[in-house]
């Protein structure tokens, strides 16, 4: 929108000519901005009313450098004296503030020595920035964290982001595994958190005691965390943020107040090599309560449910594999003691859930397993009953809960085909695996050979 505004101009007056009438003339601008005048304003003197001509733009300069530049030399830093028109002589000398010896040193021990408070390398190491940099100092590791009412010191470094490796405590909230790096955060997160028992799907409960499946793909955070927890008590483990492969299975003590975090498992969603657990993590302070066994139970309920013989993926820690051959000895041992007559790997495998490889190891570890005389191929299981049975008496006592499978309310997540052989993780002759399982194992009781 455009407006018009009338505007007079005057001619200027010149001697001897006549005076024109005033003009006007109109003259379209556009809102907000002023009208352009006319005529440009002059300079007049206010005594004798001439005209003053406007004085040229001068350029600021510098006389000694100008008359360098004339002469073809450059000024030394001694000689230059900058900013004159402001600055006093004195004022302008830039020489005492150049850094001489004594200073130079000084700045070099200061710099080892922030060096070396901070881990890196004496004579001006560089701070790490990445993950794997912070992991390799000793300084730069979440040490302790508060998990509810626990506080548990780390055992192996976990990759946590810069902000919190800096922090020597980290809060984590046991039911949405959040980890924050101040108290008053974490007190406030407590308080706002709706959160009372791990994503996913429950399919157990037993007493006090319940398992969740956690799907890493729809819950991604969650289980990031968790491999960032687990990663704190496990020196083996590598995989920290790819989650959307496997399965979780939380195991929680449940009471009034919600489902609190003790331990975990997890396995892949597609297993080429027919392994049903990947990783498992009991927290140090719910160890020595037969928790790693129950999830290692569990584990092979679930492969008995799908049909599928399975085994731990390989290889396995030190604590993982006392902790295995100890759970397969005692699978082992229950079924001997209640067998008629004779068993095959076959029905051992059907029974247990667990492969023929495990089996077969198990039984020469303790020393079991025999080649029978003139009969290529078969094998007996030549063992003291009465040894069997005390070992499984105490094993009983020490850890007296057991996974009930009547209580398992699951649906395997990818449905296969039963498989009558289970597969083999080790490079053993197909001919070999065949004839021990289809091979009858004789069950006696040798007391004049205590094996």
């Amino acid at each position: 929108m455009t407006k018009t505004i009338s505007v007079t101009a005057t001619a200027e007056k010149t001697p001897g000519a006549k005076s024109d009438a005033a003009t006007t003339t109109p003259v379209k601008l556009k809102r907000g901005r002023p009208p352009k005048s006319a005529t440009k304003p002059v300079a007049t003197d206010a005594d004798t009313g001439a005209t003053l001509e406007p004085a040229p733009k001068r350029r600021r300069t510098y006389t000694k450098k100008a008359k360098a530049a004339e002469n073809g030399t450059s000024l030394g830093v001694d000689e230059g004296v900058f900013f004159t028109s402001r600055l006093s002589a004195l004022e302008a000398d830039t020489t005492q503030f150049v850094p001489g010896d004594e200073d130079i040193s000084m700045f070099e021990e200061a710099r080892a020595a922030a060096s070396i408070s901070e881990g890196g390398v004496e004579g001006g190491g560089t701070t790490p920035s990445t993950p794997s940099a912070l992991a390799s100092t000793v300084e730069y590791q979440a040490k302790k964290i508060q998990l509810g009412s626990y506080v548990i010191d780390s055992w192996y470094l976990s990759p946590f982001p810069d902000e919190y490796s800096r922090h020597n405590l980290l809060y984590v909230c046991e039911y949405c595994l959040k980890y924050m790096k101040s108290e008053f955060t974490f007190k406030r997160h407590c308080q706002r958190c709706e959160q009372r028992h791990p994503p996913g799907d429950e399919i157990y409960r037993d007493d006090n005691i319940s398992v969740f499946e956690v799907d890493g793909r729809k819950n991604k955070i969650y289980c990031q965390n968790l491999c960032l927890i687990g990663k704190m008590f496990l020196d083996t483990k590598t995989l920290y943020y790819d989650v959307e492969p496997f399965l979780f299975y939380i195991l929680c003590e449940n009471d009034e107040q919600g489902y609190h975090f003790a331990g975990y498992y997890s396995k892949e969603k597609r297993s080429s090599m027919g392994y049903n657990l990947s990783c498992i993590m009991i927290l140090p302070s719910k160890q020595r309560e037969g928790y790693g066994k129950l999830l290692i139970e569990f584990s092979y309920l679930l492969s008995k449910k799908e049909s599928v013989p399975g085994s731990p993926e390989k290889p396995l820690s030190d604590f993982g594999l006392l902790s295995y051959r100890s759970y397969w000895r005692r699978a082992i041992y229950e079924i001997l003691l209640t067998c008629d007559g004779a068993v095959s790997i076959d029905d051992l495998a059907a029974q247990t859930g667990m492969t023929i490889d495990d089996i077969i190891s198990t039984l020469q570890t303790d020393g079991m397993l025999h080649r029978m005389p003139g009969t290529p191929g078969s094998y007996a299981i030549v063992a003291n009953a009465k040894k069997i049975k005390e070992y499984v008496s105490k094993a009983q006592e020490k850890s007296p809960r057991r996974i009930d499978p009547c209580k398992l309310r699951w649906a395997p997540f990818l449905i296969k085909a039963p498989l009558s052989a289970a597969p083999t993780n080790r490079r053993r002759s197909t001919s070999t695996a065949l004839a021990i399982s289809s091979t009858l194992v004789n069950v006696t009781s040798d007391n004049e050979n205590d094996k």
